[in-house]
């Protein structure tokens, strides 16, 4: 089985994200205030973005030069990779 290029795995989260339920990073820090009960920094999901947790990548799109996006979506998709890596 061929594995795919990152120009195809790039393309699959970005038609993933885009059909999903789409937050800004300040919506997405907002989400996650609601269950936490703090609000994390916006260097903490570029960070989680960026260089992941523990192996696992918050999902992220970029529109325009400077706007990100994530989903409600990715953000669970993030806290369950997460919480399997912990078991």
């Amino acid at each position: 089985m061929k594995s795919k290029t990152v120009q195809e795995r790039a393309e699959t989260v970005v038609s993933r994200i885009l059909t999903e339920n789409i937050l800004s990073l300040s919506e997405a820090r907002k989400e996650l205030q609601k269950v936490t009960g703090h609000r994390p920094d916006k260097a903490t999901l570029w960070r989680w973005i960026t260089r992941g947790v523990g192996g696992v990548k918050l999902e992220a799109v970029r529109l325009g030069g400077r706007s990100i996006y994530t989903s409600t979506e990715a953000l669970n998709r993030f806290i369950v990779a997460r919480t399997i890596g912990l078991q």
